[in-house]
């Protein structure tokens, strides 16, 4: 990588960022298609987000990612939105236009990705979503648009219930929402043939998000946690014969979204693929 100063600078912004792969990811893809870039990690402690902002626009950054904590935080910093992130109401992705900050989402494609990799054809079926965060929402976002039956189950049902309110007008899915109790596990995990956890249960907490003994050999179980690689979700899943998948996938998937908004072109993915396992094994020594 040759840096000169003529070099994009583009990024990703979050607190804490040191575990971040995104770097290695990025630069992966933007070293193969030979493009004037680097992607590095800001380190923005909370409270300083609004200056860290208008720094990046007035040092010329082209775009950049938002992680945590910053996904929701960021918006009344941006000149205007992407529809879809008006409705999840969070932003991961930047995109400078003629000095002009852009947010976008692309969480949810990334999620999609990752189910249409496994199922070929989600028409028809049953997917149950655990949580309803941004990324929770980004996913069902996309998923509404498909003749198929989503339910979301979520710690608080209000917010559960105020995603189906949003999208019931619009979705071409079946809709259905509940809380986390022993019932409405029973009554929606069952008939599942997808379950997706949205939550952070399994990574900053320890545990299954739903009760284990509810999930059989017919389902696809679908973690977006990333580290570990095998939550304890995924432990069990896999015990019952169940199908299973972490958040590596999406975490590839919504860089190239992202990457594509930036540059107008798809990255290599089997770039992006190995510079993220490579990144990944090395984490799990730190």
């Amino acid at each position: 990588m040759k840096i000169s100063a003529r070099t994009n600078i583009y990024g990703v912004i979050g607190y804490p960022i040191e575990h971040s792969l995104s770097p290695l990811i990025h630069n992966a893809a933007i070293n193969a298609l030979g493009i004037d870039a680097v992607y590095v990690a800001f380190h923005v402690k909370p409270g300083t987000l609004r200056e860290a902002i208008y720094g990046m626009k007035a040092l010329g950054v082209k775009g950049f990612n938002v992680t945590m904590p910053f996904k929701t935080e960021i918006i009344p910093y941006l000149d205007r939105l992407d529809e879809e992130a008006i409705f999840v109401e969070a932003v991961n992705t930047v995109v400078e236009v003629d000095g002009v900050f852009v947010g976008y989402t692309t969480d949810g494609l990334g999620a999609f990705e990752v189910l249409k990799s496994m199922v070929k054809n989600l028409d028809g079926l049953d997917v149950v979503v655990i949580g309803a965060g941004g990324a929770a929402r980004a996913l069902i976002y996309h998923l509404s648009k498909l003749p198929c039956g989503i339910t979301i189950l979520n710690r608080s049902i209000e917010k559960a219930k105020i995603i189906v309110e949003k999208l019931q007008p619009y979705s071409n899915a079946k809709l259905t929402y509940g809380g986390l109790s022993k019932d409405y596990q029973e009554e929606a995990i069952p008939k599942a043939h997808v379950i997706v956890n949205a939550t952070p249960v399994g990574m900053t907490t320890p545990g299954c998000p739903i009760s284990p003994s509810l999930i059989g050999c017919k389902h696809i179980v679908f973690d977006m946690i990333y580290w570990p690689p095998e939550t304890q979700l995924l432990i069990e899943a896999k015990l019952r014969g169940a199908t299973t998948v972490n958040g590596l996938p999406m975490l590839v998937y919504q860089a190239a979204y992202s990457f594509k908004l930036w540059f107008g072109r798809f990255p290599p993915l089997d770039v992006m693929f190995k510079a993220a396992e490579e990144g990944l094994s090395k984490y799990g020594e730190r």
